[in-house]
């Protein structure tokens, strides 16, 4: 009776002192410590490339347990709706696994609208909350994780992933991993820096080899290309499809245009 009195009162503890911290998954957060689970993303690429999230005691919690039906592996022939979670840098109530107490906490209740839900934050790697990938599975609806990188810090790690044309293939095959154990159905890429035009080649080569892998892995899945980065390795937003972000086009399933597009240059 007393030790479980004990795991009660840790539980409880960790939990209340988690709730205070809008990002606990930063030091001197211990993954692999038992504690009360929640979502977090991968910060850096060390953690990418050496597969320790796969050691975290939260990352069974993290596994989607609703899959996309089948009925809903092809995307419709209409015009269809992306909507891109942006809300407060991401991972605020939805990172409780187990759920939250705050009743006012964001949701969605049109999904019947949606063909696409893409959960995003500022993190190198964005990790979609299991609930999200059930409720939109449930409806039908894909989900995507963002990996981003931006401002210097983003530079920095662009570099060392486009190291080489080996480098890129192994990032890429990191991701198409999480996507496929988690359950969720591909990628939002988003490189929002300036990069030596030596560095493009791998850079494209990171695109076509993680849509080949998650093809092949998860039928249905989608990696979309974010209008930032150029062919020219210039940090321009073009706010349409043109010959600068065309190349990234070519090699995945679609492309989602900075957002200050405007009907006219779609059009064009």
């Amino acid at each position: 009776m007393n030790f479980f009195k004990s795991l009660i009162q840790r539980l409880t503890k960790s939990k209340s002192v988690q709730s205070s911290d809008p990002r606990p998954w930063e030091p001197p957060f211990d993954p692999t410590r038992p504690a009360t689970p929640i979502s977090y993303p991968i910060t850096d690429l060390q953690t990418l490339e050496s597969r320790s999230y796969f050691n975290s005691f939260h990352f069974p919690f993290n596994i989607a347990s609703v899959k996309l039906p089948s009925d809903s592996i092809d995307l419709p022939c209409r015009p269809r709706m992306l909507v891109c979670h942006d809300m407060k840098g991401g991972y605020t109530d939805d990172l409780w696994v187990q759920g939250g107490n705050n009743q006012d906490a964001y949701a969605i209740w049109h999904w019947q609208l949606m063909d696409v839900f893409v959960y995003f934050s500022h993190d190198l790697v964005a990790l979609p909350p299991p609930c999200w990938t059930n409720a939109a599975h449930t409806h039908g609806v894909k989900v995507l994780g963002t990996f981003i990188t931006e401002w210097e810090e983003g530079a920095k790690i662009s570099k060392r992933l486009l190291a080489t044309k080996e480098s890129a293939q192994m990032y890429a095959e990191r991701l198409a991993e999480l996507a496929t154990v988690l359950g969720f159905d591909g990628w939002l890429i988003n490189f929002e820096v300036k990069l030596d035009i030596d560095l493009i080649n791998n850079l494209k080569e990171f695109v076509n080899h993680l849509t080949k892998i998650m093809h092949s892995s998860v039928p249905g899945s989608l990696v979309i290309w974010y209008d930032g980065t150029t062919i020219e390795g210039k940090l321009d937003w073009q706010d349409q499809l043109n010959n600068k972000n065309k190349p990234f086009f070519d090699l995945c399933d679609g492309i989602f245009v900075n957002y200050t597009w405007k009907v006219s240059e779609l059009s064009s």
